[in-house]
């Protein structure tokens, strides 16, 4: 009876000592919560020595939130960020895509998207032989089949590691036929690909929400549901969607009617010191107002996502370099724009001559010129001419691929978008020449090597 007791008594101190402890009171105990996020533009991206991203943004809110410190892992490749979040190794993940349905414990949705398919405006019929790639292989491997059987003869392509804008230059010069992806990424990489177009593949909307362990207790998802809660009734979510998507749903890539009115509406508040500062730094001010209207559409106010603004978008880099302290001030900012526009033709390298002078500063007023450079390189390298806009053009694409830009001394960039960018200016300046002429003007038309849709065969080889 005595050893019973006893053991009854041991038993008693043993359970006495143990206190449980919630998958949300080890968090606090190490005062940090670590998060695998999905490295994409649009969502958790490095820009200099910040990060941008609407689910940056986010994480940034929720942890003022809970009030503990979040740690953030990037993560290119899903299958590893799956992988991370199954073993334990993190306690949230986020995509920034639509979310598989089952397998994980989700929070309440931060935001709503549709999944379709991008390609260009073209019709398919359902004999042909398509390729076709995927960015998520959870999320989307269901569509996927669906659409399988709407194609018999499609080929789905998944690469570990691609990012949503590598998969649409693929569609976008023809190397895949179409992409699986929600709107939201095809929203954010839109103004770079004027040529794709989305087709929702499933008239309900889908929920991009954060993912959990079906392991966990739950504790963590319920601390993070309030925090969002919080976020979305203090209305900083309305905000921060604005301000990420609100441009790309909002923006229209050409509309020459539109820039018609602003002519006539906009310019004339901002064209004496267009002029001002153009004669100042040997420019035509008519160049000068296109590069303007292409960053801001004669917007004094206007800010991007990433932080530039003023009416020539302006960073702060280049703010103090020129010597500006207010970038939302029309007049510093032209004057800083001219500046800087001028400092870039002089930088692009002497044997180089007008026009396309003219345009391989620009592009690097979009793109930055080590990614320019990094282009003529690859230019010299097959064989083209690295002083010709025409030859240039056709690799600065090939900037967002990994199978180029991991040896680039820049590395990733959008490489379509300066292909645009110029594109669009040329298009701008022409008008400008025409509704401002000067004596000795002589008025090109638009040429194949302006259109950002030419027909180039850019990857002959590689993918075979």
């Amino acid at each position: 009876m005595a050893v019973a007791l006893a053991m009854a008594a041991g038993t008693y101190a043993i359970v006495k000592g143990f206190e449980w402890r919630s998958d949300w009171d080890q968090v606090v105990d190490r005062d940090k919560i670590i998060v695998a996020v999905r490295e994409s533009e649009g969502v958790f991206w490095p820009i200099g020595q910040e990060f941008s991203g609407f689910e940056y943004d986010v994480l940034s809110e929720i942890e003022t939130q809970l009030g503990v410190s979040v740690s953030t892992f990037a993560v290119r490749n899903l299958d590893d960020l799956y992988r991370a979040l199954e073993v334990g190794a993190v306690d949230m993940a986020i995509t920034g895509t639509s979310n598989p349905s089952d397998l994980w414990q989700k929070s309440i949705p931060y935001f709503v998207t549709n999944l379709g398919i991008v390609r260009k405006k073209q019709r398919f019929d359902t004999e042909d032989s398509l390729v076709g790639g995927i960015l998520d292989p959870a999320a989307h491997a269901a569509p996927a089949s669906s659409l399988a059987q709407l194609y018999p003869n499609i080929e789905i392509q998944y690469e570990p590691g691609r990012l949503s804008a590598e998969l649409m230059t693929l569609v976008d010069i023809d190397t895949l036929d179409l992409v699986l992806l929600d709107e939201r990424d095809f929203q954010l990489q839109q103004t770079v690909f004027p040529d794709l177009y989305f087709t929702p593949v499933d008239s309900a909307s889908k929920e991009i929400s954060i993912l959990f362990r079906n392991t966990h207790d739950g504790s963590i998802r319920r601390k993070v549901d309030t925090a969002i809660r919080n976020i979305q009734d203090s209305g900083l979510m309305v905000q921060m969607i604005d301000r990420h998507f609100g441009h790309a749903r909002e923006f229209d890539f050409v509309d020459n009617r539109t820039f018609g009115r602003h002519i006539v509406s906009r310019l004339p508040i901002y064209m004496d010191w267009f002029v001002e500062y153009a004669a100042e730094n040997q420019l035509d001010w008519r160049l000068l107002a296109s590069v303007a209207y292409q960053e801001s559409h004669w917007r004094s106010n206007a800010v991007s996502p990433t932080g530039v603004r003023g009416i020539m978008m302006v960073t702060q880099a280049t703010a103090r370099d020129m010597g500006i302290t207010n970038r939302s001030n029309p007049q510093q900012s032209i004057d800083a724009g001219s500046r800087y526009l001028r400092s870039l033709i002089d930088r692009v390298p002497q044997q180089i001559t007008d026009p396309d002078r003219t345009w391989f500063a620009l592009a690097s007023y979009n793109v930055g010129g080590g990614h320019v450079e990094d282009a003529r390189k690859i230019t010299e390298i097959e064989g083209g001419n690295p002083d010709i806009w025409i030859d240039v053009r056709q690799s600065l694409p090939k900037l967002a691929l990994k199978t180029y830009y991991p040896w680039t001394t820049y590395g990733y960039a959008r490489g379509n978008e300066p292909v645009v960018y110029v594109a669009n200016i040329r298009r701008y300046y022409d008008t400008m020449k025409k509704a401002f002429p000067k004596e000795g003007d002589v008025i090109e038309p638009e040429r194949l090597d302006q259109l950002p849709e030419a027909n180039v065969p850019i990857f002959t080889g590689i993918y075979d």
